[in-house]
């Protein structure tokens, strides 16, 4: 295997390290500013849909018309076995830190005795470095636009955490139109910071999805006479809920989904088996006791869920239009063929019923069938759809099981080898942090700016099985471990050990089936989580629980006790 190396060079206060590519020319990919008086770094753009299930794009087994995306895969390479966090601010932290979310705060809906505990505290800690920080001192521009959900405090916001340009929704949701109407509180506006400063009105006309990305073309040329390489962090907040979106988009999908959550769920699933991306001999998870069947619905039970759907589809198809427009101002601007991304999601399908009423507020919404997706209502699609989005996964959003932390990821570069290519290879959100400052030339350090030692990064780099051809970027017996309110997990190559839990820390999570015990399964030919071989293997069951207790000693897992 053929290495290059590339010298050392000074930006500003931060000493870089650029490492270039085999199967690439560094010429090409990761010049040096010794080489030509332009920084040809790659520019890199992360794009993080919120909510988005494993089948939803074409290029994973869905109906919905996702073109670009899918040329992206197409072109670019698919990761087939790539993991987040399951949840929305515990992802965003390992995203941005490299690190499991433990170490790196981002958590949620904490218990009692989690709270005031480091790792646990609803916002990116001070325990790790923000990779966009470390590119910014490396000379890149960086830019943010779409949900923080990482703290609300000066100190807290993406300007404080090494972005040069931020328009930021601050809390977990928010009405996707110019009302801005918060879903947390009644009555309240949702918090959105341009550079730090509070916004206090959205403009007419705002839809998220296209004006986060208006702000990134626009932050981009802005800066495109400084001739420096750019980072930009696109995080859509669709299609999380309330669902919304415009009426044209929507009237696409009219009637698609007549047929019902589990026509679409088995379509799904043998498309995805068709492509590839689901296992042949995989056996889906049964359909959930505490949903109904779909011919045991009234017409206007039928025609209210398939709404929500071709609501969900139609934020699905606009994210989708949105990257299509952004690459083709790439093109047009000749950064495209110098420019990497990355596109993923934040969890799994979201199937957790999210009723406005439930914490006890007086909320008021026009959720008529002719306003449903339209501003001022609060529409979600439950885990009757979720399952669907999950293909022949267990659960969704919320849950350690595969349908709760595998979702879609593609990486797109025009010199890359490996494209349209299906990569089997275990990766995950934490792998996103190292890959970019591989690619930029840039270290991680071990101490803060006031001398504080600071979390490693505990990811591994994806330029090998990106442009080295390499089947993996883990040794075959790798071990990688979840907790999310209190639901548990612990993989070990193809192995994974599984504890939902009957008393979990998210609010008004119904109780899962199988719950309060440990099951074995080998996700390599049953992501669906469906046959438990625990009572077959228990020494290997032996060996995962040691590994899992490794696990929360050295992450600082705090497992939630309810009072």
């Amino acid at each position: 295997m053929r290495k290059n190396t590339i010298p050392r060079i000074l930006f500003g206060s931060a000493c870089v390290v650029l490492a270039a590519c085999s199967h690439v020319d560094s010429n090409e990919l990761l010049d040096t500013q010794a080489a030509k008086s332009v920084d040809a770094r790659p520019n890199i753009l992360l794009i993080v849909a919120d909510d988005l299930g494993f089948t939803d794009l074409g290029a994973y087994g869905g109906e919905i018309n996702t073109p670009n995306l899918d040329q992206l895969a197409n072109d670019g390479l698919l990761l087939n076995d790539f993991h987040n966090q399951a949840v929305c601010a515990p992802t965003r932290a390992a995203i941005l830190s490299g690190a499991d979310n433990h170490n790196a705060g981002g958590a949620m809906h904490q218990a009692a005795n989690q709270k005031s505990v480091a790792g646990y505290e609803s916002y990116l800690n001070e325990d790790v470095v923000a990779f966009p920080a470390l590119l910014q001192q490396g000379g890149y521009n960086t830019y943010w636009a779409g949900k923080w959900h990482l703290g609300k405090e000066a100190h807290q916001t993406p300007n404080a955490r090494g972005f040069d340009r931020s328009f930021a929704l601050m809390e977990g949701g928010a009405s996707h139109y110019e009302d801005g109407r918060g879903m947390f509180e009644a009555r309240r506006v949702a918090h959105y910071v341009e550079d730090g400063v509070p916004v206090d009105k959205l403009p007419e006309g705002f839809y998220s999805s296209n004006f986060y990305t208006d702000y990134i073309i626009d932050a981009i040329d802005a800066d495109k006479s400084s001739d420096a390489p750019w980072f930009a962090f696109l995080a859509f907040t669709a299609p999380h809920w309330p669902l919304q979106a415009p009426d044209d988009a929507i009237a696409k999908y009219k009637g698609q989904y007549d047929e019902g959550y589990e026509v679409l769920r088995a379509n799904r699933i043998a498309k995805a088996k068709e492509l590839g991306v689901i296992p042949e001999q995989a056996q889906m998870y049964p359909h959930l006791e505490r949903v109904p069947r779909w011919e045991s619905l009234s017409a206007e039970e039928k025609a209210v869920s398939s709404k929500e759907m071709e609501i969900f589809a139609a934020m699905v198809d606009v994210v989708d239009e949105n990257v299509g427009r952004l690459i083709d101002h790439l093109k047009a601007s000749g950064d495209y063929d110098n420019t990497l991304i990355m596109f993923v999601s934040d969890n799994g399908a979201e199937g957790s019923d999210r009723n406005p009423g439930d914490n006890g507020t007086d909320w008021t919404f026009d959720n008529s069938l002719e306003n449903m997706g339209r501003i001022n209502s609060h529409i979600y699609y439950g885990a009757e759809w979720a399952q669907a989005g999950v293909g022949v996964g267990r659960y969704y959003k919320s849950y350690s099981s595969e349908g709760g932390t595998r979702g879609p990821a593609i990486i797109h570069h025009p010199k890359q080898l490996n494209k349209g290519q299906i990569s089997d290879a275990f990766t995950s959100v934490i792998d996103i942090a190292p890959t970019f400052l591989q690619l930029a030339g840039v270290s991680h350090p071990e101490y803060g700016f006031n001398g504080r030692p600071l979390k490693p990064i505990q990811g591994e780099s994806l330029v090998p099985l990106v442009f080295d051809g390499a089947e993996s970027v883990r040794a075959d017996d790798f071990t990688f471990g979840w907790e999310v309110f209190g639901h548990r997990a612990i993989r070990k190559g193809d192995w994974k050990l599984l504890w939902l839990s009957a008393t979990p820390a998210e609010r008004a999570q119904p109780l899962a089936e199988g719950a309060d015990r440990w099951g074995l399964y080998n996700v390599a030919v049953d992501p669906g989580e469906v046959n438990d071989l625990s009572a077959e293997k228990p020494e290997l069951v032996a060996e995962l629980l040691e590994a899992w207790e490794a696990y929360i000693s050295d992450n600082g897992v705090v497992l939630p006790v309810h009072n």
